[in-house]
């Protein structure tokens, strides 16, 4: 069992009242020992509900909490609380110190409620951790004279006093400047992969993302999904990539310059940029600010088809783009190729295929080998395409790259490529990575 295991847990506030609130959401999630996990997501989403229920903190409406095999329902309130101080450290946004005892006294607070007694091992293993996180010199001084960075500091000490296991962190360093919050981020590493500690934080911050091994994206009370950071070695061996980081993986590559986070934070909104500027001649400032626009709009299923094409040659000061007519008409057009190819990746087309005699992948790499030969080719012998549905199919599931796919598609076919023209390539790979970018959590709601 792993050493968390949350399952099936949702927080309801006044349930079944006027004013119910959904603070979490049948969340379920495992992390192992010495894991650094993040839970990500904007203010308001139920991350601190989380951690706090991971804590033991607060109790779950429904759902089960185990931590290293125990389930702390089960426990009375005197056994949660010890349970607490010996296998959980916390580390508070807003710090939490006393302010009228000194920083070594704050740091042992923790271990009297523990009923230690030795007062002088009790310095000494505060000066020690003081002395780990780098503000030694500043033990007797009273908080309010150390700067706020420094304050962190403390909270981070106190939370290894008792040398808790797991260490949860709810937005360490949301308080803090970037030099300040870059040494707490350095620190919480350094427990993490010098001391082994597992780290569970609570950020808003896709800055921060790329410290974890595994981030737990939340919105609306729920984990919508759960990326593996690939720059981490802890998860090389433990973890099968699944589908949709390849995916990830795909879109990094194709539009190089955007991390998972702002995929994740930006996905409708740059869709609609690059199909805009895909299939844009230069327009000035304000028509392509108001393509992007509506390109977003029709993505998301708040314009059909219609609608978008009515709006494109609606004068600028009607609130439309002010294309011409024929420009507007091929626009749109174009528009919907992208979109309809888009969704058939998604589309379940299982029944089609099987009345083909077909996989269904398979199917849907020949559709999109037909619509990317009848637009830019119009012709290729049986050979060229096989061979371009092959390739096709590796690039949808990830298995080459743009750039592998673009080359083989320009090698002569005796070389064993397709043997198509560079100008063709430039313009079949163009289009297949637009599809795929859009394809990309769109919904049957685009119609």
């Amino acid at each position: 069992m792993s050493l968390i295991e949350i399952k099936n847990a949702s927080v309801v506030y006044n349930e079944g009242a006027d004013n119910q609130m959904d603070a979490l959401l049948g969340a379920s999630l495992e992390i192992e020992n010495e894991e650094y996990v993040i839970i990500f997501g904007p203010s308001g989403c139920g991350k601190s509900t989380l951690l706090n229920v991971i804590a033991g903190l607060e109790k779950p409406t429904r759902g089960e909490v185990y931590i290293n095999n125990e389930n702390l329902d089960k426990m009375n309130a005197d056994q949660l609380a010890k349970f607490h101080c010996v296998k959980i450290g916390m580390i508070f946004q807003a710090y939490n110190i006393l302010p009228s005892l000194s920083v070594r006294d704050n740091i042992i607070l923790p271990q009297m409620f523990l009923g230690a007694n030795n007062r002088k091992a009790r310095r000494e293993k505060a000066d020690e951790l003081l002395d780990k996180v780098g503000i030694l010199e500043q033990a007797d001084k009273i908080p309010s004279e150390l700067s706020g960075g420094q304050q962190q500091r403390i909270g981070i000490a106190r939370a290894l006093i008792n040398d808790q296991p797991i260490i949860l962190a709810d937005e360490p360093v949301g308080n803090l400047d970037s030099k300040s919050a870059q040494n707490v981020m350095g620190i919480l590493k350094g427990l993490n992969e010098e001391d082994k500690k597992t780290i569970i934080m609570v950020t808003h911050n896709p800055e921060y993302l790329d410290y974890a091994h595994r981030v737990f994206y939340m919105k609306d009370g729920k984990i919508e999904r759960e990326v593996v950071n690939k720059k981490s070695e802890h998860h090389k061996e433990k973890k099968e990539v699944t589908p949709q980081e390849k995916e990830f993986e795909m879109l990094s590559r194709s539009f190089p310059g955007l991390s998972e986070a702002q995929l994740h934070l930006l996905m409708t909104p740059f869709k609609a940029k690059i199909l805009a500027e895909y299939l844009t001649t230069p327009y000035d400032v304000e028509e392509n600010q108001r393509l992007s626009e509506f390109m977003g709009k029709r993505i998301l299923g708040k314009f059909d088809r219609a609608k978008l094409r009515m709006i494109l040659d609606r004068p600028l000061e009607k609130g439309g783009v002010g294309l011409d007519e024929r420009t507007a008409i091929n626009f749109s057009l174009e528009v919907e190729k992208v979109i309809e190819n888009a969704k058939l990746l998604q589309r379940d087309l299982s029944e089609i295929a099987m009345r083909l005699g077909l996989e269904e992948n398979d199917l849907k790499v020949k559709l999109v080998v037909r619509h990317l030969i009848r637009s830019f080719i119009k012709y290729v012998d049986d050979s060229q395409k096989e061979r371009m549905e092959s390739l096709v199919r590796k690039r949808l599931s990830n298995e080459i790259d743009r750039e592998t796919l673009k080359t083989a598609l320009d090698l002569p076919f005796k070389e064993g490529g397709v043997g198509l023209d560079k100008r063709l390539v430039k313009k079949i790979v163009r289009e297949l990575e637009v599809i795929l970018l859009v394809k990309f959590g769109i919904t049957e709601n685009t119609r």
